[in-house]
């Protein structure tokens, strides 16, 4: 005699709620590495024109500021 599989009536939301603060995360993750690449790349644009070579450093920050991240 066989009993009939009885389909569970509640979904759990954990699993979405564990993926939305996941997607969270690594929003504020990846803005924190594109905000240091942005300071370094500053940084050293300041020192090239502190330098005198002012074209390097714009071409520095216009590269930058073109990347796609």
């Amino acid at each position: 005699m066989a009993v009939a599989y009885r389909q569970p009536t509640f979904k759990n939301p954990l699993p979405a709620i564990f993926k939305g603060i996941v997607a969270i995360a690594m929003g504020i993750f990846v803005g924190m590495i594109a905000a240091g690449e942005q300071a370094g790349r500053s940084r050293a644009a300041a020192e090239l024109a502190r330098m005198g070579r002012y074209e390097d450093a714009k071409r520095l920050m216009l590269q930058g500021a073109s990347k796609n991240v």
